[in-house]
């Protein structure tokens, strides 16, 4: 069972970690984010199911689901002074989807391939991935650990061991 969802820029939320327990309402007015909510856990079992590029594809694109407010919020948007709104990025883009168990935890970090590396540029990539036990990552914690195309897992002794496959941008381990 999920004890903890953690979504960031993802349409209306821009960073959410939320607790889980065993039976869990979600309420809330028109356009509070209920429904980015379920949208985001949708796309996190598309992860599970090896179709999150084809799910976002369905969506519009990367770009259509990404959260459109500011990278970093002026201290009058926080204050409720000012409209919270976007402006040009500056930054990486980048989807983030996660979530915990008990036993492991995983995370995946989704965005565009940098210009000129790839024939459909808009397209989605999976930047990075990790399994790893326990709640919070921490390196010593990890199982599993990707970085790009590269792949790496612990052996039954514990060592780091590449994989001998390259992983392609759009498919999840």
């Amino acid at each position: 069972m999920l004890q903890t969802l953690a979504i960031a820029n993802y349409r209306s939320i821009r960073s959410l970690a939320l607790g889980l327990e065993d039976l869990n309402v979600v309420s809330g007015p028109n356009g509070s984010g209920k429904s980015n909510l379920y949208r985001a856990l949708r796309l996190l079992c598309d992860v599970a199911h090896g179709g999150v590029v084809h799910a976002l594809a369905r969506e519009g694109g990367l770009e259509s689901v990404l959260w459109a407010g500011p990278e970093v919020p002026s201290s009058r948007m926080l204050r409720g002074e000012v409209p919270v709104q976007g402006g040009p990025r500056r930054g990486p883009v980048a989807l983030r989807l996660g979530f915990d168990t008990r036993h492991f935890s995983y995370a995946i970090d989704l965005g565009i391939p940098p210009p000129g590396t790839s024939l459909f540029g808009r397209d989605p990539q999976i930047k990075r991935e990790a399994v790893w036990q326990g709640g919070r990552y921490h390196p010593r914690r990890a199982l599993l650990e990707r970085n790009g195309a590269a792949v790496r897992a612990r052996d039954d002794s514990g060592e780091w061991r590449s994989l001998e496959t390259s992983m392609p941008p759009w498919e999840s381990v």
